[in-house]
């Protein structure tokens, strides 16, 4: 049970409360010592030490806590996927298709899923839940960890188009990376001729189209550069060939993978191409990622390219998140810059930066009390509150644990 929870769970709303006494980690690098943490109306009202607080301003003691931003998961099938090994309850994947880019994965989350609180209990408070498949994926989707049924995501609202250039992709289209690339290259073309004259189409006058109008007018958003496109790539060619292809679609790219993206890092910087990572599965385990290295990280900030990191792949652990940070933090990486990886930098890439992802005032009061510095291992969350609601640590896992034991 949270230590707030003793009486009754925290809310921040009509009434201001103030944390009072923590370290406050904000998610931009800016940390403070025995500061505040003023919240009203589920926002974010001021943080500091030595702030002023309202009359009647309910306080709470941290003294001794850290507290931080929510975590963000950038990609994860947190509602996607209850347990792997049975089909039914995965629904992240449309099989048969290698090209779905109409293909929403919105209307499938569950929002009482038990990987919802399970990845709450380890600080995570959002996430974008993403498709899968193998050369256009589909659209993900941010939700926020609430567990509520009224926090199901509006699938008219994508957060990011996925897809995959490497092996598993070039596999699904004949076994080339060139039909990948050439297959990518029709999809984007028929997407604009479709967009210019939908009613040529409509009439039956048109050209025949590689795809149907539904994941035609998908890629529209992605070619207009409102939609950013999440592409998983390792090897450094198939990195640089994305860059090529961004270029000439004027496309949002994001590199996902890159476990050769250091070696490209100059031409990632100069693109303004963000990488998301795994450090730990920086491994040369297959014949695309042989010059992996483990501070991949590192060295990718060194070299200005943004970073965000990922624990995707870990979904029935997702403390592997933090851990992820840490493991970029003994490689190197700056810890204020590991931080942000799993906060801001995600949640500004996401579309989200301007209401979540760092304790600044305006934003949603979204945040986690840990019981200390939060990438470390024995640390644990404590207090989660999402829109200045204290929201329940309890699990699955402990319920269990709790009725086993006792036996």
């Amino acid at each position: 049970m949270s230590w707030l929870l003793v009486a009754a769970p925290l809310l921040c709303l009509a009434d201001p409360c103030a944390l009072v006494g923590a370290r406050v980690e904000v998610g931009d690098g800016t940390v403070h010592e025995r500061a505040t943490v003023l919240l009203r109306d589920g926002k974010i009202v001021a943080v500091g030490p030595r702030l002023a607080l309202p009359e009647g301003t309910r306080r709470i003691d941290v003294s001794g806590k850290t507290i931080t931003p929510g975590l963000v998961e950038v990609h994860s099938l947190f509602g996607l996927s209850e347990v792997s090994a049975v089909q039914s309850t995965s629904d992240h994947a449309l099989g048969g298709e290698v090209a779905a880019p109409g293909f929403r994965v919105a209307p499938a989350f569950n929002p009482e899923s038990m990987r919802i609180p399970l990845a709450r209990s380890e600080g995570i408070t959002g996430t974008v839940i993403r498709p899968t498949g193998a050369l256009l994926h589909g659209e993900g989707v941010w939700v926020d960890l609430s567990g509520e049924l009224a926090d199901r995501p509006d699938p008219t609202r994508p957060a990011a188009a996925f897809g995959a250039v490497g092996e598993g992709a070039a596999a699904s289209v004949g076994g080339s990376r060139g039909g990948v690339w050439l297959r990518l290259r029709q999809h984007f073309e028929d997407a604009r001729a479709y967009g210019k004259d939908r009613k040529a189409f409509e009439r039956g006058a048109s050209r025949p189209l590689s795809l149907s109008p539904l994941h035609l007018r998908a890629l529209l958003p992605v070619l207009a550069g409102a939609l950013p496109l999440v592409l998983e790539a390792d090897r450094a060619s198939d990195i640089l060939a994305a860059l090529d292809l961004a270029r000439e679609e004027k496309l949002r790219l994001v590199i996902t993978g890159g476990a050769e993206a250091w070696r490209v890092a100059a031409e990632l910087k100069a693109a303004g191409v963000p990488v998301i990572l795994r450090p730990s599965q920086q491994r040369p385990t297959r014949f695309e990622t042989l010059k992996a290295v483990d501070d991949a990280a590192t060295r990718l900030h060194a070299a200005g390219v943004r970073l965000v990191i990922t624990g995707a792949g870990w979904t029935m652990a997702p403390g592997r998140l933090r851990q992820e940070a840490g493991l970029a933090v003994a490689q190197g990486l700056p810890r204020a810059e590991a931080l942000r990886a799993i906060t801001l930098t995600p949640a500004e890439l996401m579309g989200k930066g301007a209401e979540l992802g760092s304790l600044s005032p305006g934003k949603r009061a979204t945040l986690v009390v840990w019981s200390g510095d939060p990438l470390e291992l024995s640390t644990v969350a404590e207090t989660v509150l999402i829109d200045g609601r204290e929201r329940s640590l309890r699990t699955r896992q402990l319920d269990l644990a709790e009725r086993y034991l006792a036996r």
